[in-house]
């Protein structure tokens, strides 16, 4: 089953962990306090350096859990499918997420729209990202959503306001609603 999020994207199945872990690997990536000098920005995490971070962790709290790469990675691929409730508590903090994103499907999908909002947020302008979020959620489709920016960007341009470009394939571009 496919759904739609508040942003116009088609979310995908988050029924098992596996799909939720694989989520998770595809969309949340490292900060820039975690690469390496030598890493490419936005690169995914992998199995290992999560695994790395639960294990710091558990060196500084003797309650947290430790956890091989290989244990996540059999997660993952839907080997392992009823882990510890402190693995799923541990995996939740390494990559910033409330746990309930892994045991609960109503929560899996409030935290899939929210990653899925940053991750178009740091992709556009975040007035833009917002207009678009408020125009969906008054039940408007992702087309009717698309025409009211390009009326609004038409406007600024008869108006002479200023622009910003968007990283659209098109040449248009949209200013931004005043803040």
């Amino acid at each position: 089953m496919v759904e739609e999020s508040p942003c116009g994207a088609e979310l995908p199945d988050l029924d098992t962990l596996a799909g939720k872990l694989e989520y998770l690997f595809d969309n949340i990536r490292p900060t820039a306090e975690e690469l390496g000098v030598n890493d490419e920005p936005g690169r995914r995490y992998t199995i290992r350096e999560i695994a790395n971070k639960i294990n710091q962790a558990a060196e500084t709290d003797p309650d947290a859990p430790t956890i091989s790469a290989a244990y996540i990675g059999e997660m993952r691929r839907g080997v392992s499918t009823d882990p510890r409730a402190s693995h799923i508590l541990a995996l939740a903090r390494a990559f910033g997420v409330d746990p309930g994103f892994l045991i609960d499907r109503r929560a899996a999908r409030n935290v899939q729209e929210q990653i899925d909002l940053l991750n178009e947020l740091r992709q556009l302008d975040v007035r833009q990202v917002a207009l678009r979020w408020v125009l969906r959620q008054q039940g408007l489709s992702a087309d009717t959503s698309e025409l009211i920016e390009r009326i609004v960007e038409r406007c600024r341009q008869l108006e002479g306001l200023d622009r910003i470009e968007t990283p659209r394939s098109t040449s248009a571009t949209v200013d931004p609603l005043p803040g």
